[in-house]
This record gives structure tokens, sequence and C-alpha cells, in this order.
């Protein structure tokens, strides 16, 4: 891959995460998009101790410099007690301020991207399709996936959610949901976010065919890329699928003590 193939993949891989977060800003009740110079922040009440929800992008390390201290500001007085920074590969000086800020390194995902003609979306596993699937069963899958108890289920971040630009898809087995995804089309690039399979039905390659099925559907309605971020955990999958690394994000996060 050439430096102009990666930074086109890197530049709508961007655009379509900070799209995902405007979406999720109208997702829950008290959720709300605070936006300053460069620099965007989805705020969600309803999840105040998952920062993963709570995120802070950004464009240049000045603009969140400056906007820092209005940002801390908004998310105490809403409520939130966990919010993070996503900080893009090698930006050093944005580490610096944040770290300075009290921010703590929490995990650090994989930026993954590709030409969609580039992968090869031959169906390899028969699919047993939800006709209706809802983004509160997307969101029952990845508790169950990543171990979420009530009352921290995440389809409260998505109980409001309405948009269009999503499309989600369900896999069941005899009956019952077991993998999902959320497929967002920005600008020609399809987004991937929540995918996740149940613990029972890992290794059945199933999430892998409802992502080639949902890649097959947005080639058809004009999606020229790609791109999602990964936890380590899925990164051999998606490497399979065929995308390309592009550098690690990292997500720095300031909780509250309480």
């Amino acid at each position: 891959m050439n430096a102009v193939d990666e930074r086109e993949l890197r530049d709508r891989q961007s655009e379509s995460q900070r799209g995902f977060y405007r979406a999720v800003a109208s997702g829950s009740h008290g959720a709300r998009l605070l936006e300053l110079d460069g620099v965007q922040a989805t705020i969600v009440p309803v999840r105040e101790w998952f920062s993963i929800f709570n995120s802070v992008l950004f464009r240049e390390p000045a603009e969140l410099e400056g906007a820092h201290p209005t940002l801390a500001a908004e998310y105490e007085a809403a409520g939130v007690k966990a919010w993070t920074v996503w900080v893009p590969p090698d930006d050093r000086r944005a580490v610096s301020i944040l770290e300075s800020r009290g921010h703590l390194l929490d995990s650090t995902p994989m930026l993954f991207a590709a030409h969609i003609d580039a992968l090869d979306l031959e169906p390899r596993v028969e699919l047993e399709l939800d006709p209706g699937p809802t983004w509160e069963v997307v969101g029952r899958i990845n508790d169950h996936a990543h171990g979420v108890l009530e009352p921290w289920s995440m389809t409260a971040v998505f109980e409001t959610m309405d948009d269009p630009a999503s499309r989600l898809h369900v896999a069941r087995q005899d009956g019952v949901p077991v993998a999902g995804l959320i497929a967002r089309e920005h600008e020609c690039d399809c987004y991937f976010w929540f995918v996740a399979t149940v613990p029972e039905a890992q290794g059945s390659g199933v999430a892998s065919e409802l992502m080639r099925r949902a890649l097959r559907d947005a080639r058809e309605r004009g999606c020229t890329t790609t791109s999602l971020e990964s936890t380590k955990v899925a990164e051999r999958m998606y490497a399979q699928l065929g995308y390309q690394p592009l550098g690690r994000y990292e997500m720095w996060e300031l909780r509250s003590s309480g």
C-alpha cells in the first residue's frame, strides 16, 4: 500500500468515526454532542462509567489543549465519571497534554482499513439472518460477548437511536441471536462498530461471514472502502478478512476516583 492510499484510508476512517459518534450523541436520553474548534465530544450520561461512549475526537493537539478545561467541566456537569480521548497513531504531543491533565492510557485499539475491492467477500458460512435486527438485539449480543451485566447493559446507549446511515446485521443459530454488528456508511466508507459473537458461537466464523455480507451490501450502495478499530483479541479475524493495520489508536481516559 502506498502512502497516498494509506492517507486516504486513515482520513476516511477518521470521518466515519466522527460520524458514528455524532449519531451516538442522539441515541439515548440526556446524550448530546459538544463541538469546539476541531474537537468533538459525545456526552452519554446514561452510562457515566463507560468511557467508550463518552469519547473525544480531535484534529490538532493545540485544539485539544485549548478545549480540555471545557471538556472536563461539561463531562462533570453531566455526571459522567469516565471519558476518553482517542489519540491517533504517533501523536505524541496530544499524549503529553493528556498525561499532564491526569489521563491514563486505557487501551490501544488497532486502526484497520481496506479498499473493499481488495477483499475476498465470497460466502463461506451459511447464515441464519435475523430479518428485523434492532439496536437492542445488537447491544444484547455485545453485553453477552463482553460479560456486561444488568443494570449496565449497553443497550441503554441506543434507546432512542435513529440513524439511517447505520445498517444492523444479526445472525442466529436455531433462532437465537449469536452475532451482530453495526455497519455505518459514510461518504463511501463502510465503518464497522459493535462486531461481536456470544461465547457459545465464537470460533464458528459467523461474525466474519456477517461482515462479508454487510460489505457486499455496502458495495452495492456505492461504498469503496471500509474501516474499523479493533481490540487485540479480534485483530486476527480482521487481518484474515484482508484488512490492513494502519497503527494503534491510544485511548487516554480520565476517570473519577469516586
